[in-house]
């Protein structure tokens, strides 16, 4: 069913409304949110001043003497003056807590010594001026001057910037007497349901402008009809196939504008078979293209084999042509070496950057050793690569004769060993820098090696895996990489291992859409 001109203007005028209630709403909002902020600090600030002595005396009075009811009591009275401090603690200066209101609710805790170790609260508990920590994790000290304002230091009592509009506090330190520091928490939950109730009002204001969004929308449409209805019986012929239908308005406003903007779009209409073909020819273009770079890819029936190390590795592109890629170059019985690269970004341009790069590997397989390999393909990437792709590289090696592996980490992810023996999981740090960003990466790369007992194997990964989205805020991440190889240290082959994580990652993204390649290599030493 078409959709006529008045709901087309309803909807328009009302959009237009909604986004700039929306825009007016949030500003206000956000102002107003600033507001409330600096309320509460200058509110608890008041609030911890005042009663910081009153808490240290009653400590001393009542809590210190196993009267705890009687302090709980004192203590609720205190929290009944300021709704937005959320719990208080009384602290020593060696950092010991004696009292916290969000545990010590029933009866005076008796439990071992509670130390504070954070060593910034150390410090401010030891301090004489008042202290507080923004939600950021600035901390600041309230030094008062002569005329009885505070100016804002450092630890060392040096001048320090202001704070900000609308900075949110976690916590005030006030020193209360010489034995006891008074910890107040904030707490904005009052804050946020304040702000919560100014939405609730914007969106009425937002229903009542719909409201008269539709109304002026109705008016409106009445003045256009007339040229719409032109509009309609043209495209009612360009429908049955007559491309020289024309339209004649003559309004001088907009209606004018599209009735020529419709003329033209009966010519084009005439070009658009062609534009067709050309995308039918350029969408199998792409397809051959993809069926080479897969091509390019080993599958594990092709990886070669050696007595002591299994290998496996696998390849889920992002869309029809990928930027990661993997490869084994068998140089002798003795000698294997391996690699697995991502391109930035991916489609057509990562593909052709990471098809020269496959074959510049094996063009300086022979070299004297494999830093040398990834510094000569360097130098190349960078003299025949656009300037912003780069490609990041783990290039390894394996010596059958010595049982060593060896690696170079290009600006890559960090490599994830396994070690059986101690059934322990071991990621290796990252380093080295991207290749085609400088002409000569030989001082920022170096060898490493690790030590591979039998049983262990490693990991080798484009950031595809830790980068995989299960939703616009929830990724897969780093700790449940380390946990799924652990989850799957007990498989056999390499190849079981490479097939799980693969399927663990899959089954976490639950039908997400994947953002980026993802590319796996598992080499499990016999």
């Amino acid at each position: 069913m078409k959709m006529s001109i008045r709901v087309k203007l309803v909807i328009a005028i009302s959009l237009l409304i909604i986004v700039l209630f929306s825009i007016a709403g949030m500003l206000f909002i956000n102002e107003k949110k600033v507001e409330l902020a600096d309320d509460i600090y200058a509110n608890a600030l008041a609030f911890s001043r005042l009663t910081a002595t009153t808490v240290a005396y009653d400590y001393d009075l009542y809590l210190a003497q196993n009267g705890f009811v009687y302090f709980n009591r004192e203590i609720k009275s205190i929290f009944d003056q300021n709704a937005d401090v959320s719990i208080i603690k009384v602290l020593n200066f060696s950092g010991e807590v004696l009292y916290d209101s969000s545990t010590d609710t029933d009866k005076k805790y008796a439990g071992e010594k509670r130390v504070i170790k954070d060593g910034d609260l150390l410090s401010q508990l030891k301090a004489e001026s008042i202290s507080l920590k923004t939600l950021e994790g600035r901390i600041v000290y309230l030094k008062q001057n002569e005329s009885g304002d505070f100016d804002l230091v450092d630890n060392l009592e040096k001048p320090v910037s202001a704070l900000e509009s609308g900075t949110m506090i976690d916590y005030f330190v006030v020193p209360a007497t010489e034995k006891y520091s008074i910890f107040y928490k904030i707490d904005y939950t009052h804050l946020d349901e304040r702000i919560a109730a100014m939405v609730k009002r914007i969106m009425y204001l937002v229903v009542f402008g719909i409201m008269m969004g539709m109304i002026m929308s109705f008016i409106m449409s009445l003045q256009v009809t007339k040229s719409v209805k032109k509009l309609v019986t043209g495209a009612e012929g360009v429908a049955r196939g007559d491309f020289a239908t024309k339209v004649d308005i003559d309004t001088g406003d907009e209606l004018e504008f599209l009735g020529k903007a419709f003329n033209k779009m009966t010519v084009d209409l005439g070009a658009s078979v062609e534009a067709r073909v050309y995308k039918e020819r350029v969408t199998r273009e792409l397809e051959l293209a993809t069926q080479i770079q897969q091509r390019l890819v080993p599958n594990d029936e092709l990886i070669p084999k050696f007595k002591d190390l299994d290998i496996s590795g696998g390849l889920i592109p992002a869309s029809e042509i990928g930027g990661d890629i993997y490869d084994f170059i068998k140089i002798n019985e003795d000698k294997l070496l391996m690699y697995l690269g991502d391109v930035t970004g991916h489609g057509v341009p990562a593909g052709i950057v990471s098809s020269i790069a496959n074959a510049l590997f094996y063009g300086y397989a022979d070299r004297e050793d494999i830093k040398q390999v990834v510094v000569d393909v360097n130098r190349v990437l960078k003299a025949k690569t656009m300037p912003t792709m780069f490609l990041t590289l783990c290039f390894a090696q394996w010596q059958q004769s010595t049982k060593k592996f060896s690696y170079v980490n290009a600006g890559h992810e960090q490599i994830i060993h396994y070690q059986a023996g101690a059934q322990n999981v071991d990621v290796k740090p990252a380093g080295g820098i991207a290749l085609g960003m400088v002409p000569d990466v030989s001082k920022n790369l170096k060898i490493e090696e690790i030590d591979l007992a039998s049983g262990d194997f490693i990991v080798i990964y484009s950031d595809g895996i830790p980068e995989c989205w299960r939703n616009e805020k929830e990724i897969f991440g780093m700790e449940r990489l380390k946990e799924t190889v652990k989850k799957f240290s007990n498989l056999k082959t390499a190849r079981e291992i490479k097939d799980a994580i693969l399927a663990d990652v899959k089954t976490f993204a639950n039908g997400y859409k994947q953002m980026d390649d993802i590319t796996i290599v598992v080499l499990k030493r016999l």
